[in-house]
């Protein structure tokens, strides 16, 4: 299947997958607003880095995924005498993953330090949530950041995030292996509506649905541990959109590993 062909849509089914998926579209955010020199460029990856600096505070997030590696790393190995299995191709992956696991164990000062000590990331946070908070008149300090040379600018930033590297490496390689975990499926939502029961004796990931480009509609999703729903939604320009009134086509992929 030519992913490009479809818009992938994804609902996390725990806690350290919905963590994940926010570290991967931060990360995301922050290397395409790294890609710039413009202020502009760089208040965006300052916004980014705030939201890495609230993920921080939350959860230790470099433990969460180490753990995650060495989840992976424990089941695929039991894999290695199964006769199907290409030993050579899963050897490769359980050396990523420890190379993973070895690298953020490496990091030897408490990880993103260098973010949460900044006393301009500490002011700027503080008005985070609020609308419009970081405005230049309420942050002269940040006003004068935005004037220093650009490749000021580049440097702080990359002191700033420069431990995320290494976060975004290990995110990637599991999500990668989670979301191959298995094929798509071709499904029909009778009148947009769809529901099925998980196996509750499978650790169950990530849910991906799948919908052809220029589809006139997209996924609302509820899901819990013994059984997950989808109800399809005709997106509208203008008022309340509508639930859709026809059999939807689509693709679905229950990522178990």
């Amino acid at each position: 299947m030519n992913l490009p062909d479809f818009v992938v849509y994804e609902q996390p089914l725990n806690e350290r997958m919905r963590m994940l998926l926010r570290v991967e579209f931060v990360l995301r955010n922050l290397h395409d607003s790294l890609g710039g020199d413009h202020v502009w460029h760089h208040r965006a990856a300052v916004l980014h880095l705030l939201d890495l600096a609230d993920l921080l505070t939350r959860s230790d997030l470099r433990a969460e995924v180490v753990k995650e590696l060495e989840r992976l790393a424990g089941i695929l190995t039991t894999m290695q005498n199964a006769p199907e299995v290409d030993r050579g191709r899963l050897q490769d992956v359980l050396d990523q993953l420890d190379g993973e696991i070895d690298r953020l164990h490496s990091l030897r000062l408490p990880f993103g330090q260098a973010l949460l000590e900044s006393d301009l990331i500490g002011q700027l946070r503080k008005r985070h949530n609020l609308a419009l908070g970081n405005c230049d008149f309420d942050q002269p300090a940040y006003r004068h950041w935005l004037a220093r040379p650009v490749i000021k600018r580049q440097q702080d930033i990359a002191a700033w995030s420069d431990p995320f590297t290494s976060l975004g490496s290990a995110t990637s390689l599991i999500l990668g292996l989670v979301r191959q975990s298995a094929a798509p499926t071709a499904e029909s939502a009778q009148l947009g509506f769809y529901q099925r029961s998980l196996d509750t004796n499978l650790s169950h990931q990530l849910l991906r649905i799948l919908l052809p480009l220029g589809s006139a509609y997209y996924p609302e999703v509820s899901a819990g541990r013994h059984r997950f729903s989808i109800r399809f939604v005709r997106y509208a320009e203008s008022g309340k959109p509508l639930p859709a009134d026809e059999d939807v086509s689509f693709r679905l992929v229950c990522c178990s590993l």
